[in-house]
């Protein structure tokens, strides 16, 4: 045995069975002790760089201070040629991921994998370490389904803030609890999310929020409702769905206190399942449907399936809402089902709308040109359905047009021009619609319901308008054409009142990569039959967000891992516009030279931003730049927000350039 394979050190190297980001796992025999080990040899282009160096210690350090049956024993680490190096217990066995590839599993072995693994995490957060990277690729199982945990590179004290490198994070959104992404930090709570996130995943086959970008998956992190494995997979005990919704609560403070308090839930719902306790305070468990629910990943990207706010997708939790009482009950009794929700509304239009202006190039850290923004998409309520007043339809007798602006009007549109204030090719062209308008105005301020009558542009179709210090404004959502694919889009119009009666503003339709404006009057034709439009005085009063607190003229700073600025400041204004509901906005940053503009979605007390594109590399190539950042909400609220700071990270591929994760603030300069 110890004439064969590759010498290194004590060591011969005789098979490769593993090669990940960092390095080589190689089956090799030792020497000195003459026994066959697996050592994990830190890869030859990363041993000069500071970050992994220390990422690879770190490593070593935790696990070989872990004293857990399902941590893999260390025996040595050290250097050896310059190459960083670390001897373990080698294990026959496959990682998790790769069984979950075969297909579901079976519950009753999916908890007893997860038990042990809690185990380990247990004994992590014992001495104040917390792993922050627990994923099935990072779970080994043994042919007898032992389990270990791998991979303490990343973790670190409780609370700390994460250990920055040039390293990608993306492989690990799937399971990344959402104050780490709202806050940046961790402690054994967020193991337990992440925990929690792989249990589903064993129980179904599923990420819990799948989707095809990053976007997608901060998005259901920090806003989409918990989701439940019995309406992916029929059979499992539905207990199970009150254990996932305890263990990914959105507030760390109503999750399981421990992985170990987790894995016990979850043991007891599949052998127990009657003495399991019930699920959050709202999270009733909902009858699912019997349609496949696997299509999210096939989502276009930076879109999110749109739901009128009163349903609930069949496949999720409610999201949760604090118990007013102490008499609120902790949930139905076990095998209590509430009739199925609503069915969401179609999403989109049926035809494709006319190419809108793609936005400039946008300036990256990075890049000799760029500004980074930050942040990922999250999860959206789109538009509002606008049911008919099925009441007021009853009466043979045209009810009178009262109100501000009720009646008929032509919509005259001017062509539609991009960022630069100008035309471009593919645009649409200036031309008119009709639209029926019904007004109301009460204690809940002014309101209008609004619905085209003819026309041809592509634009939602319904729209409610609120006068806000004098300006009728009106917000939607919905999905448009951009370039070759499916996005979502944001419509803004506002309107100001002529002398002339007529009212005139701007329709702005913007989203990550497309942009257009164009200039609108409404001219007041005749009265209008408002009978088939819902009346404005049973539609709920529009909520002020925090997030229009975010207005003005701000200046950016960037500053990277080490501290050190990236290119020189620039000023952005800066306006904010939000859903009735108040609890998704839309903030837009755009350059004062117009040359770009940077989309912030703000959602869960949180600005997301999330872009990609192909860049110039300075040093040569072009590189695919992906930037995603959060930004929490200051506290407290400030009205207007003076300063806003966020983090995230810069993934660069494709060139000789390189990402990383920075720091970013905008300070507020003027009106």
């Amino acid at each position: 045995m110890d004439d064969e394979g590759t010498p290194f050190g004590r060591y011969r190297l005789i098979e490769l069975i593993g090669r990940g980001g960092m390095g080589e796992v190689w089956r090799a025999f030792d020497t000195e002790t003459q026994r066959v080990v697996a050592v994990k040899v830190l890869a030859a282009n990363l041993a000069s760089d500071p970050s992994f160096v220390q990422r690879f210690r770190r490593e070593a350090l935790a696990a070989a201070g872990l004293n857990d049956p399902h941590v893999i024993p260390i025996h040595h680490f050290g250097e050896i040629d310059g190459r960083l190096y670390v001897d373990m217990r080698l294990i026959n066995g496959r990682d998790l991921q790769s069984i979950i590839a075969d297909g579901v599993m079976d519950p009753a072995r999916a908890v007893m994998i997860i038990d042990q693994i809690a185990s380990a995490l247990h004994a992590a957060h014992q001495i104040g370490l917390v792993h922050r990277d627990v994923k099935p690729s990072n779970i080994l199982v043994t042919p007898n389904d032992f389990a270990y945990l791998i991979d303490f590179g990343i973790a670190s004290a409780a609370g700390e803030s994460r250990m920055t490198n040039t390293g990608s994070v993306i492989g690990t959104w799937a399971y990344m609890a959402p104050e780490r992404l709202s806050q940046g930090q961790a402690d054994p709570r967020s193991d337990t999310y992440a925990l929690t996130c792989v249990l589903h995943e064993c129980l179904t086959g599923s990420q819990p929020y799948p989707g095809t970008s990053i976007e997608q998956q901060i998005g259901g992190h920090l806003g989409l409702p918990t989701p439940r494995p019995t309406a992916l997979r029929k059979g499992l005990p539905i207990q199970l769905d009150g254990v996932i919704a305890i263990g990914m609560a959105k507030n760390p403070e109503q999750r399981y206190a421990t992985p170990v308090e987790m894995a016990t839930a979850a043991r007891a719902a599949v052998t127990q399942p009657a003495k399991v306790p019930g699920y959050p305070p709202g999270a009733e468990p909902i009858q699912h449907n019997t349609q496949v629910v696997s299509g999210q990943a096939s989502v276009p990207r930076n879109y999110y399936p749109a739901a009128p706010v009163s349903n609930t997708d069949a496949t999720q939790y409610r999201q949760y809402v604090p118990p007013r009482g102490p008499d609120v009950p902790a949930g139905p009794p076990p095998g209590q089902v509430p009739p199925p929700a609503a069915p969401a509304r179609p999403l989109g239009s049926a035809s494709a709308p006319a190419n809108r202006s793609s936005n400039p190039k946008r300036r990256r850290i990075l890049l000799a040109s760029g500004i980074a923004a930050v942040i990922a998409v999250i999860a959206l309520v789109a538009g509002l359905a606008l049911i008919p007043d099925k009441k007021s339809g009853t009466s043979s007798t045209p009810q009178a047009n009262s109100g501000p602006i009720t009646g008929t009007y032509t919509l005259s549109f001017g062509p539609s021009i991009g960022l630069n204030g100008k035309p471009e090719p593919g645009m649409e062209p200036a031309g008119q619609e009709t639209w029926k308008l019904r007004s109301e105005c009460g204690p809940k301020g002014c309101v209008a319901t609004a619905a085209r009558s003819s026309g041809s542009f592509k634009h939602p179709t319904n729209l409610v308008f609120d006068d806000i210090n004098g300006r009728w404004i009106a917000v939607a959502l919905d999905t448009e054409r951009c370039g070759n694919e499916d996005i979502e889009e944001w419509h803004w119009i506002y309107l100001l009142p002529r002398p002339d009666g007529s009212l005139a503003g701007e329709w702005i339709d913007d989203s990550v990569k497309c942009y257009s404006k164009r200039s609108v009057t409404f001219s007041r034709t005749g009265d209008a039959d408002i009978a088939s439009l819902p009346d404005p005085a049973g539609l709920p009063a529009r909520v002020a967000s925090p997030a229009l607190g975010l207005r003005g003229f701000y200046r950016s700073r960037v500053t990277t891992a080490n501290g050190q600025p990236k290119l020189g400041d620039q000023d952005f204004s800066v306006d904010t516009f939000c859903l009735r509901a108040g609890d998704r906005c839309l903030s837009r940053f755009v350059l004062t030279d117009f040359t770009d503009h940077q989309l912030f979605i703000f959602a869960n007390n949180a600005w997301t931003e999330n872009s990609e594109e192909d860049a110039p590399c300075p040093v040569g190539g072009t590189s695919r730049v992906r930037m995603t950042g959060v930004f929490p909400l200051p506290k407290p609220a400030q009205d207007p927000i003076t300063s806003l700071s966020g983090h995230g990270m810069e993934d660069v591929t494709g060139s000789a350039c390189k990402g990383g994760p920075y720091d970013q603030v905008f300070t507020r300069i003027r009106d």
